[in-house]
Order: structure tokens, then sequence, then C-alpha cells
């Protein structure tokens, strides 16, 4: 059970009031942060998320501080809080971009790509805090680095394109506009005489003008408001309050002309409404539920309960990436050829929901390789085989966007020249597309399931 809890209110009281004060600690409360911020993002609870990367960074940047330089392991336990701090800012950023805190989303995004500058989700919320700050061409060197680091990332392409689109457009109502102030100046140069004697009218029914600098005084013709004042009541008001909307009340008090006075009999309705002290309640506060089997042990004030199927998660997962498959069409270079997912030799991650004041949140975090085989189809003793990495299937990528990818190959023995087909067929689309869906399809079982 944790010792860690505090007076705070919410279901994360006992994350955000934690004080871990040793590596071990800390680093299950990181963990701990990892998962409750990404059932937020998930449902879109975006404060509650806000707060937990915040607390996050509070700690990942203590243990920077205060992790010792010279040996190994300290070395590593560096880099791995370097990473985890930019996966943390980089995830703020787009929580405060989606809460319309779009200038520290931008902030957030530099410290991620200042702590990672290899992590390209942080310079692809860099692209997105820029383009919604109206930086265009920052948001394209953006957006461009991130597809420099992951070059067949189909989502980025399509930002850059689209960057580059309406940076197009804005030069182009940029020149236009330009080209009609230059017309509307007639030529006028810059400090001539012409510029100096601008006059404008002061009011619409006289001809009076006035020249550059000159001293304009306020009109002493306004026009009375006294007609609306009972002559009884003039004596009330000095020469500037009809003007501004004021009225006597039936007490003879002077008021605004919007106060509303309660009559008599609405104030017996109303009764007294004059603010009462609360006294304490002599009802006992409801105590901290202990962990237990099936419980979180963060889960101080019994308003947060998780439970791992990791085990359930990995066996099913598996089970629906050994049934994606692709075969080529017509007209393709090799018509008929047949392409799986013969194993799945790396499944790292865990998968969990979690109960919050009665709401169910699907939380997972997988890291996943497959090996894959393509038997072509005018030669089906012929085959090229390879492997395909998707880091990061997590609940921040909606169903039907497809995954990112990392480390394609191509195994050597397979036969020359099917190069183009296969980055065609197995890397680009046909198979990994397969991939996509089949791995859409175990979340939308895990939902169904818990």
């Amino acid at each position: 059970m944790s010792p860690f809890s505090g007076p705070l209110g919410g279901a994360h009281s006992d994350i955000l009031t934690a004080k871990p004060d040793n590596l071990s600690s800390q680093r299950a409360l990181i963990e701990e942060i990892k998962r409750r911020g990404r059932a937020c993002v998930i449902t879109k609870n975006y404060p509650d998320a806000d707060s937990l990367y915040g607390k996050g960074i509070e700690v990942l940047s203590s243990m920077l501080k205060n992790t010792k330089e010279g040996d190994d392991n300290s070395s590593n336990e560096v880099e791995t809080s370097r990473k985890d701090i930019a996966i943390f800012y980089s995830n703020r950023s787009l929580v405060r971009k989606q809460m319309g805190k779009i200038v520290e989303a931008l902030e957030d995004a530099d410290f991620a790509v200042e702590h990672d500058p290899t992590y390209v989700k942080a310079h692809w919320r860099r692209g997105q805090a820029s383009n919604a700050c109206g930086n265009l061409s920052e948001a394209l060197v953006s957006f461009e680095k991130a597809l420099e680091l992951d070059p067949n990332n189909k989502a980025l392409q399509k930002e850059v394109q689209s960057v580059m689109e309406k940076k197009e457009q804005e030069e182009k109502m940029m020149a236009a506009a330009l080209a009609a102030v230059g017309e509307n100046d007639g030529g006028a140069v810059e400090g001539s005489a012409e510029e100096d004697d601008v006059v404008m009218k002061v009011a619409p029914k006289t001809n009076t003008t006035i020249r550059k600098n000159e001293t304009v005084k306020k009109s002493t013709n306004q026009p009375s408001s006294e007609s609306t004042v009972k002559e009884t009541d003039k004596s009330a008001f000095s020469k500037s309050d009809h003007v501004r909307g004021y009225k006597i009340r039936s007490d003879g008090k002077k008021t605004s002309f919007f106060d509303r006075e309660i009559s008599d009999d609405a104030k017996k309705l109303i009764g007294d409404i004059a603010p009462k002290k609360l006294e304490p309640s002599n009802a006992s506060a409801p105590k901290p539920i202990a962990a237990g089997d099936g419980k979180s042990a963060w889960n101080t004030a019994g308003t947060w309960e998780e439970r791992d199927v990791t085990p359930w998660a990995k066996e099913t997962l598996t089970a629906l990436l050994l049934t994606a498959e692709y075969i080529l069409p017509d007209g393709s270079p090799s018509p008929g050829a047949h392409s799986i997912v013969s194993k799945v030799s790396k499944l790292d991650g865990n998968a969990s929901y979690a109960t919050v004041r009665g709401k169910k949140k699907y939380i997972y975090e997988f890291a996943l390789t497959i090996k894959w085989v393509l038997t072509l189809g005018d030669d089906h003793t012929k085959t090229c085989h390879g492997e395909i990495t998707f880091p990061d299937i997590d609940g921040t990528v909606e169903l039907g966007e497809g995954y990112d990818i990392v480390d394609y190959s191509v195994d050597g023995s397979s036969p020359v020249g099917t190069g183009p087909m296969l980055d065609r067929f197995v890397r680009d689309g046909g198979l990994r597309d397969s991939v996509h869906k089949a791995i859409d399809d175990w979340v939308r079982l895990f939902r169904a399931t818990y």
C-alpha cells in the first residue's frame, strides 16, 4: 500500500500530493502518472491530464537535478529521465492545446524538444502549437524535422502538405493586399506634404475638418436627457447623472436605472436570504479504502480503482495480429502474392482498465515487432521476409488513424528487385493497413470485454 496521500480532492489527490523519497518509489509514481494521464487524454479530461503531467515533470526534474554523474547507472537513469520528461512535456503540450492554452502548449513542446531532440512527437507538437499560433514558417520547420526522423509517417506528410498550402495561400493574400494598398495610395511619397494634409470629418452634420496635430475640443452640445426625469426629481441628480442612467427609488434613494425594486409581497415569498454561517457536520469523515486484491495501491481515497489485464491483452492482441494478411491485386508487380504476419516477435507494455467514480477508462500502451512473409504470386517457391516495429500503440491514437512504424527491414535473402513492391504493399500499405485494422479490432474487443 502506498504511503502517499493528501488532503486535496479529486480522483488523483493521492498522486498529486505524493512525495516519493527514493528512486524506486519515484519510478513507480512516474509509471502510475503515465497510466492515469493516458486515461484522462482518452476520455478528454484535459484539466486532470494537465495536473498529472505537471506532477510527473516536477518529479522528473527533481530526479535529474539530484542524480549524481560519473557511474554508468546514473548515466542510464539520466537518459531514461530525459526521455520520460520529454514525453510528459509533449503530452502536456497536446493537452494544453486542446484547452486553448496555445502559448503554454508551444512552451511545453519547446521543452520536449530540448530534453529529447530525437523524439518525433516533440517536434510534431511544436509544429501543431506553432500552427495554432499562426506561425506557419515555424510550424513547417517543426513538421519537416519530425518527418525527417520518421519519413514514412503519413500523418506527418499530411501536416507538411497542409501547412505548405496554408502558407502559399497566406502569401497570395498578402501580395493582393499590398497591391491594393499601392493602388489606393496613388503613388504618394512618405513624408510628403500630401501626407501632412490628411483631413478627417468630426461630425456628419458639419463641414468642420481638422488637420494633423490640431487639438479637438469636446462639444458641449449634448442632447439633454432631462425629459426622461420627473421635474420633482431633478434636484436629486448632478448635472451628469442624467446621462449615466440613474433613477429615484420609492424610498428616495438614487440608484441605477436598471435596478429592480422588490415589492413587500415578493420579499415575504422569498424569505430571509441573508448569508448564514455553515456549522460543521457531526458526521464522521469517510475513511480511505485500504488497497486489497484487485485494487490499486495508490487508491488511498477510494476514488480510483484499476485492474491489470495485461496477460489477457497480450494473448488476444497476438492472436488478432496473426490474422493480418494481404493479397496483391491484379495490375500489381506480382498479382496474387500473399503477405502475412508470421510471428509477433516482441510485445512489451501493459493494459488495464480503471473505474473512476463509477465510470470506466481503458488504459493501454504497447510496443511490438512483427515478422512478415510475402510469397510471390508468379512463383510460390520464392518468398520475402522482414520485420516491422510499431513503437506507440496507445489510447492517444484514434481508431482508423493508423499507427507509426520504425525499424522496417527486409531480409537479405529476399529476391532481387522486390524492394519497391515491398515498400508499397508491406511498409506503406497493404499488409500494414491490415495490421492497423487488427490493432483497432483489439481495442474494440478490449472495450467490449471489460
